[in-house]
């Protein structure tokens, strides 16, 4: 008979060898897979040879992925602050409402969560075009006299952004906000704090760390996105997910998609890395 200490030791390590056996199989075996494939030569007749080689990537230093980069990290960087900047505010509201209404608007958050981006994008499409959606509505009421269609454009993608991440950055705020201390609040408005000082000033100071939080689960959500910048943005609005995509299947040289996808994912690993260090350092600093 084994020791029954070692026995309850090995436990928790015998339960972690699952996912990590699933986290292996389906992250890190295809990762490795596309970083083997970004080294190869492609080949016309198919999809590649093999071969190691450092072209795939020096394509990328060309000034076209150069600059899709740089818009798709833009574009990520500020559909990540609105989603944040409309989601924080409105549940800080819903949280303090009567609990019939907080049931009302969750029970609508998680119903958006439904719908795929495609359906968002289409309802979109729709409510943006000229002959059935918003600016025929205001040019009937006579607001616009020569209304058009308001997609493809950069605004139209980011209303896109904005829709498909509000609810999932509204729901990860409302246990943080539903369980806050509310007397700090209360003691500020007594010594007569105007709300919106105490919303910038006490509120917003103690949800720093879930706010970062939020910004870079957005940023590095719409780094991936797809549907959003083809349906409502133009040729000139589209992401890196974009590019990748049709390099890897519409020409089929999928070893250039590989290497855009293996750059991107390191620009994305710098600037987590980046952005938890200077919280930290930011953080150290307070306590000092």
């Amino acid at each position: 008979m084994g020791d029954p200490v070692m026995k309850g030791k090995a436990v928790p390590h015998l339960i972690g060898v699952f996912p990590l056996g699933m986290m292996s199989l389906f992250f890190l075996a295809p990762l490795a897979f596309m970083v083997m494939v970004s080294f190869y030569e492609r080949d016309p007749l198919g999809f590649f040879n093999e071969a190691f080689v450092w072209d795939n990537y020096a394509k990328f230093f060309s000034s076209f992925y150069y600059t899709i980069s740089l818009r798709s990290l833009w574009s990520a960087s500020l559909g990540a602050v609105l989603v944040v900047l409309l989601a924080f505010p409105a549940m800080y509201i819903i949280v303090d409402m009567a609990r019939r209404w907080q049931l009302f608007w969750v029970i609508l958050l998680l119903s958006l969560m439904c719908l795929s981006e495609v359906i968002i994008g289409f309802a979109w499409l729709i409510l943006f075009s000229e002959n059935s959606g918003i600016p025929k509505f205001m040019g009937w009421i006579g607001v616009w006299e020569n209304p058009r269609s308001l997609s493809p454009s950069f605004g139209a993608m980011m209303v896109g952004y904005v829709t498909l991440g509000f609810s999932l950055v509204a729901l990860m705020f409302l246990p943080q906000l539903a369980r806050r201390d509310r007397s700090i609040e209360e003691a500020a408005l007594t010594l007569g704090t105007p709300p919106m000082q105490v919303f910038s000033k006490v509120i917003l100071p103690n949800f720093k760390a879930g706010i970062v939080s939020a910004l870079v689960t957005m940023f590095v959500y719409f780094l991936g996105v797809f549907v959003m910048p083809t349906m409502l943005g133009r040729p000139q609005d589209w992401n890196m997910t974009v590019i990748i995509t049709d390099k890897a299947v519409g020409d089929a040289n999928m070893p250039l998609g590989a290497a855009l996808s293996v750059i991107m994912l390191i620009f994305t690993l710098f600037i987590i890395g980046a952005l938890t260090y200077a919280s930290r350092n930011k953080d150290k600093g307070a306590l000092t």
